[in-house]
C-alpha cells in the first residue's frame, strides 16, 4: 500500500459502527456489487453508507478499490456515456445530467461530451422524431427540450 497510510484490511476496524463491522465485510460487500456492474465511486459510497458501514471504513475501502483498478471513474463514465448514447434517447445537457447523478467529476464529464458533436446530437433527435406520432412543432421541441437537447440542435431538426 502506498506509504503504510492504508493498513491491511485484517487490522482495520470500523469503530464508528455498533456492528464493529470490519473493513474486510466493507470491502466484500463493495466486491459484490462491483461483480454485478460497474459503479462510480459516488454510488458505492452511498450504497455502501446505506446499508450501515461507517464512512470512514467505506472511504478507506474506495481508496484500496482504486489502487487495485476495480474502480475507476473515468472508465465507468466512458462505459456509462457510450450505453446511454447507443440505447437511449438523450440530449447533450441529458447525458451531461445523467453523468452528474452518478456523481461524474465535472472535468471527466466535459472531457468526455467534448466529442460529442452537434451532428451526433442531431442524428439522435432525428431518430426521436421519427419514431414520434405528433406533428405540432411547439410540442416537439418542448419534448426535445426535456430530454436535454440543445436549442440549436432543435432549432435545426425542426427547421426553426
Amino acid at each position: 500500500m502506498s506509504n503504510g497510510s492504508i493498513p491491511t484490511l485484517h487490522k482495520m476496524q470500523d469503530r464508528n459502527s455498533d456492528r464493529s463491522v470490519g473493513v474486510e465485510n466493507v470491502y466484500n460487500r463493495a466486491l459484490k456489487l462491483l461483480k454485478r456492474r460497474q459503479h462510480s465511486s459516488f454510488e458505492l459510497q452511498r450504497k455502501l453508507e446505506a446499508r450501515g458501514y461507517s464512512k470512514s471504513s467505506v472511504v478507506a475501502v474506495l481508496v484500496l478499490l482504486r489502487e487495485q483498478d476495480y474502480l475507476n471513474d473515468e472508465r465507468f463514465a466512458e462505459i456509462f456515456l457510450d450505453n446511454l448514447i447507443k440505447y437511449k434517447t438523450f440530449g447533450f445537457y441529458g447525458l451531461k445530467g445523467k453523468l452528474l447523478q452518478r456523481g461524474i467529476d465535472k472535468g471527466i464529464i466535459d472531457d468526455l461530451l467534448s466529442s460529442f458533436g452537434f451532428e451526433d446530437e442531431k442524428r439522435i433527435a432525428l431518430k426521436i422524431l421519427e419514431k414520434k406520432r405528433e406533428r405540432d412543432p411547439v410540442k416537439l421541441a418542448r419534448s426535445l427540450s426535456a430530454k436535454g437537447f440543445r436549442s440549436q440542435v432543435i432549432k435545426d431538426v425542426l427547421n426553426f
